[in-house]
C-alpha cells in the first residue's frame, strides 16, 4: 500500500472513532448498548444495562430477592451468606460456585467484585458507597434499616422486580404476603387483652441480644395476636459489636417482663429449662421456650420469608386452638412451592421450623 493510501486509511479510521456513537435501546451510554432507567430506593435515578444480565447484590437478607423473583440467572455475584445458607445450597447447588465479594457490611473485595464484571451492584449505603469509590460499577442502594414493616417491604418487593424485570413474580409474592396477614389478624383480633401472650425474642448466647419495638420486628408479633415485651425499648440504631437493630439488654429486665414466650436462636430450649438464671420466668416454667426457625436466612432480620412465616409460625405456636386447621408443615411448603419454587420435603420443613438447618457467616458454619 502506498503512503498516500496508508494516510487516507488513518485518517478514515481516525474520523470512524470520533464519530458520536448512536445508542439503539430507550437512553445512550455512548457504546451502542441499550439501557433504561431504574429508581432506587433512596430516589436516585441509575442508568443500567438493558437486558440486565449480571447483578451484584449484596446484603445477606435480601439475597433470597432472587428466589422469590425467579432472577437467579441474572446473577453474578452476592453475599458470601447466601452460599452458606443450607436450604439454598438443597435447591440451588451451583449457588456454591457464585462468587462472594461481599463477606458482612462494609467488607467487600473489590478485585474480585471486578472479576465479575457486574452490570449493576444493588447494595446498602456503606457497601455502595465503597463500590462507587473504588470502582465505575453503577450502584443501586437499598435502605439500610431495620425499622421496616410490611409496606416498606411491598416497597423493596417491587423495587426489585423493577431492576429484574419480573413485576408477575413480585405482585405474587406481594399478595401471598396480604392473604397470611390478613388470616392472621382475622382470627386474632378477638382475644382478649388479658390473654395476649407476651413475647421475648432472646438471641445470641446469653439469650439477652433482642430486637426493640422500633424495629420491624414489632409489627410481626403484633400480626401474631401477641404483645411484645420490648415494645418500649429502641434498638433500631447501630450498637457496637451488634449488629444495627439489636442491642443487649440486662436479665433483670428479662425478669421484670417475664415473658410468657421466649424465642432462642442459640442452644436448645432444654438448656434453659435447667438453668437457674432462668427457672423464674413464665415461659421457662410452663415449658414454653422455642428455637428459632431458619429458612433461605435467619428469622430476625428484615427477610420476605420470615414477613409470612415468622408471625404465622408464632401465631399457630402461642394459640394453636385458633389455627386448629393450620398445619405448619403443610404451609411451610406451600410458600416455598409457590414463592421460591423450592419444593421441600415434609423432613425439609420440619427442619427449617425446629431451626436445625444451618447457615455459614464469613466461612464459619453456624446454627442460629
Amino acid at each position: 500500500m502506498c503512503i498516500s493510501l496508508k494516510k487516507r486509511w488513518l485518517v478514515f479510521c481516525v474520523a470512524v472513532l470520533l464519530l458520536p456513537m448512536q445508542s439503539v435501546g430507550q437512553t445512550g451510554t455512548g457504546t451502542g448498548a441499550k439501557t433504561r432507567y431504574i429508581t432506587d430506593m433512596q430516589g436516585r435515578r441509575v442508568q443500567v444495562a438493558d437486558p440486565l444480565e449480571r447483578v451484584a447484590l449484596f446484603g445477606g437478607p435480601t439475597g433470597q430477592m432472587i428466589y422469590v423473583l425467579g432472577a437467579r440467572k441474572q446473577i453474578c455475584a452476592v453475599t458470601s451468606s447466601l452460599k452458606g445458607s443450607e436450604l439454598v445450597r438443597a435447591f440451588d447447588p451451583t449457588a456454591g460456585s457464585l462468587p462472594g465479594p461481599r463477606s458482612t457490611n462494609g467488607h467487600i473485595n473489590v478485585e474480585e467484585l471486578l472479576l465479575t464484571d457486574p452490570q449493576l451492584v444493588i447494595a446498602g449505603t456503606l457497601d455502595g458507597s465503597i463500590v462507587e469509590k473504588k470502582s465505575r460499577i453503577p450502584v443501586a442502594y437499598t435502605e439500610s434499616t431495620m425499622e421496616e414493616n410490611f409496606e416498606s417491604l411491598k416497597r423493596e418487593v417491587r423495587f426489585y422486580a423493577d431492576v429484574f424485570q419480573k413485576h408477575e413474580r413480585g405482585e405474587r409474592y406481594i399478595s401471598y404476603l396480604n392473604r397470611t396477614v390478613a388470616l392472621l389478624r382475622s382470627r386474632t383480633q378477638a382475644i382478649p387483652a388479658d390473654k395476649r401472650k407476651k413475647v421475648f425474642n432472646g438471641y445470641s448466647q446469653s439469650h439477652l441480644v433482642t430486637l426493640g419495638g422500633d424495629t420491624f420486628m414489632h409489627e410481626r408479633i403484633l400480626t401474631a395476636g401477641c404483645i411484645d415485651a420490648t415494645a418500649g425499648i429502641s434498638t433500631a440504631g447501630a450498637k457496637e459489636g451488634l449488629h444495627m437493630g439489636l442491642s443487649e439488654l440486662s436479665m433483670e429486665r428479662v425478669l421484670a417482663w417475664d415473658p410468657d414466650i421466649l424465642v432462642i436462636d442459640f442452644g436448645k430450649p432444654e438448656d434453659l429449662y435447667k438453668d437457674s438464671r432462668w427457672k423464674t420466668v413464665k415461659a421457662v416454667r410452663n415449658g414454653q421456650v422455642f428455637k428459632q426457625p431458619v429458612g433461605v436466612f435467619i428469622w430476625d432480620r428484615p427477610t420476605a420469608e420470615a414477613a409470612v412465616l415468622y408471625p404465622l409460625w408464632l401465631a399457630k405456636t402461642a394459640y394453636p386452638e385458633y389455627f386448629t386447621d393450620v398445619n405448619l408443615v403443610k404451609e411451610v411448603k406451600r410458600f416455598y412451592m409457590e414463592c421460591m419454587s423450592f419444593d421441600l420435603s415434609d423432613d425439609q420443613a420440619h427442619a427449617l421450623l425446629d431451626g436445625s438447618f444451618g447457615i455459614a457467616f464469613n466461612n464459619t458454619p453456624g446454627r442460629r
